[in-house]
């Protein structure tokens, strides 16, 4: 029994050791000094200039839209790519009357045909020679662009008969033909016969009436 009052006493005197510590230790957090306050709250200035400072915009990098296509344009041509087109060669003159058989136009234009014997004589070929000469000197542009046929028909052979009827002529005969839309309308110059004798003035008849028979299609 005395053991045990002892052992109680002591452990009433613990209890009553310990209470000053428990109510010290639930009692008022004493002030930090100074020197504690400084180091763990920073200084208003600097965390204000901090606040301050501008936050500098990283670049932005333009990206074009998703759909759009990107434009790719063509390489330059260089200079031995580019083909240039060969230059046109003038027309070949006109030498004589046309090698092929005439055949009346289907279009607009002026044809002169002038009707032979096989083997004319001495005065009859004069007068094919000077309208042949007249035609090929004063009128190569038309013969070469197709607005004046020349044909020399020989009239006394059987495969030219239909040519003969055609513009109803006699073995020498010059006719002009002028054609508008495929309409033939023809005129026979017998004037030719009365200036065999003047070569001249042969050339100049022959070069009038072309010439008016071409203005009238312009």
């Amino acid at each position: 029994m005395n053991r045990k009052r002892i052992l109680l006493s002591v452990c009433a005197l613990l209890m009553l050791a310990c209470l000053p510590a428990g109510c010290s230790r639930g009692g008022p957090t004493p002030p930090l000094s100074d020197d504690t306050q400084q180091e763990s709250a920073p200084p208003v200035n600097e965390t204000q200039e901090e606040d301050a400072l501008p936050t500098k915009a990283s670049p932005q990098e333009s990206t074009p839209p998703a759909g759009a296509a990107e434009e790719v344009s063509p390489p330059p041509t260089s200079t031995a790519e580019e083909v240039s087109a060969p230059p046109t060669s003038p027309a070949e003159p006109v030498t004589g009357p046309s090698a092929e058989r005439y055949t009346p136009r289907t279009g607009d234009g002026v044809d002169v045909v002038y009707f032979e014997a096989k083997d004319p004589c001495a005065c009859m070929a004069k007068i094919g020679d000077a309208i042949e000469k007249t035609i090929l000197t004063y009128f190569q542009d038309e013969l070469q662009g197709g607005e004046l046929r020349y044909f020399v028909v020989v009239s006394n052979l059987p495969e030219n008969n239909d040519l003969v009827d055609m513009f109803d002529s006699q073995v020498f005969e010059l006719c002009i033909a002028e054609f508008q839309d495929g309409q033939m309308a023809t005129e026979a110059l017998a004037e030719i016969r009365i200036l065999k004798d003047s070569p001249m003035k042969l050339e100049d008849f022959v070069r009038t009436r072309v010439l008016s028979s071409l203005e009238a299609q312009r």
